[in-house]
């Protein structure tokens, strides 16, 4: 499978991995949604992970994915 390579982008002073972090980054804005991106990495069943975003308000983690890689797949089924 061909994959799409992200275009970094910048955002509120913020530098994202694509653009469609950075989309989610303004839909939150877009509500008044506290985020932090990429806050901190987490390391659950053996496997390190880096969430997008940590929204404080919710005491959630937010990760951003588009097409989904067998490896991404295998990480969030890990923390769930």
């Amino acid at each position: 499978m061909e994959s799409i390579k992200p275009i970094e982008t910048i955002y509120n002073g913020c530098r994202f991995r694509s653009r469609l972090e950075a989309r989610w980054a303004v839909f939150f804005d877009s509500l008044g949604i506290p985020w932090i991106y990429e806050p901190e990495g987490v390391f659950v069943n053996g496997i390190c992970y880096l969430p997008d975003f940590y929204l404080p308000d919710c005491n959630q983690f937010f990760e951003v994915k588009g097409i989904l890689s067998e490896l991404d797949t295998n990480k969030i089924n890990a923390l769930i």
